[in-house]
């Protein structure tokens, strides 16, 4: 088998029960809380040295600061705003990898931020210009992390003139519209509950990593049951085809 696809999950999310030490041995990429959506100090560094045991990237996972949301509504933030609330939630989960010897190696906005910024050249060109200003000094860039399949090579050119390294994601567990865009969350069926579908979507996605290297990496987001479960059987599966 060629290069298999990463796998990245949303990680230290204070979920009940949590899924992470379940999840954490299967994946590449870990998109940790960092205060925005959920995730305070603890969660941080609990989150943190599960990935470095496993041997797992660690990415900060910032959202609008909007907890009793869970990060999911869109808010009216300035540019100086925007760029203020990641400063202090992407510095602070930095800090604390520091501590344990970890480095930062991407960036993957949640929610409707997520959202917005794919919809939005103005506020993706806010969130590059953070992690441009965020990476000066860094001898290891933190990457940005996006959805694929929706004017690639724009976001490409764009990311370059910032001198911003991308990384190109599919969604597992979600349904996506025929622009390309993910299927609203208010929408019906628009995160899959049976875990047989979204190992079938994972494997399309694979055979299209396959062929044309995009997308670099697959999402599963841990809030949902069906989703872990699928995780951790596509992973095993992938294991067993190599």
């Amino acid at each position: 088998m060629q290069n298999m696809i990463l796998i990245n999950c949303d990680m230290g999310e204070n979920l009940t029960p949590t899924p992470d030490a379940s999840v954490m041995p299967h994946i590449h990429l870990a998109n940790i809380a960092c205060g925005g959506h959920a995730g305070d100090i603890a969660s941080m560094m609990e989150t943190l040295a599960l990935a470095k045991q496993h041997g797992v990237k660690v990415g900060a996972h910032p959202s609008y600061p909007d907890q009793a949301n869970f990060g999911r509504q869109s808010i009216n933030l300035s540019a100086a705003e925007l760029h203020e609330t990641l400063a202090n939630q992407v510095s602070l989960l930095d800090k604390l990898a520091g501590e344990l010897d970890l480095t930062l190696h991407h960036i993957k906005p949640h929610g409707a931020l997520y959202l917005d910024m794919m919809r939005s050249d103005d506020l993706f060109k806010q969130v590059l210009s953070f992690c441009q200003d965020f990476n000066q000094g860094k001898n290891a860039p933190l990457k940005l992390m996006i959805q694929g399949g929706i004017k690639d090579a724009d976001y490409q050119a764009l990311a370059d003139a910032f001198g911003v390294e991308l990384l190109f994601e599919a969604f597992a567990d979600r349904a996506y519209l025929d622009s390309g865009q993910l299927a609203p969350r208010s929408q019906p069926n628009s995160l899959y509950q049976q875990a047989e579908d979204i190992v079938q979507q994972s494997w399309m996605f694979h055979e299209e990593h396959q062929q044309h290297t995009l997308p670099n990496t697959l999402c599963f987001h841990s809030d949902n049951p069906a989703s872990v479960a699928a995780l951790i059987a596509f992973a095993n599966q992938l294991k067993a085809a190599v």
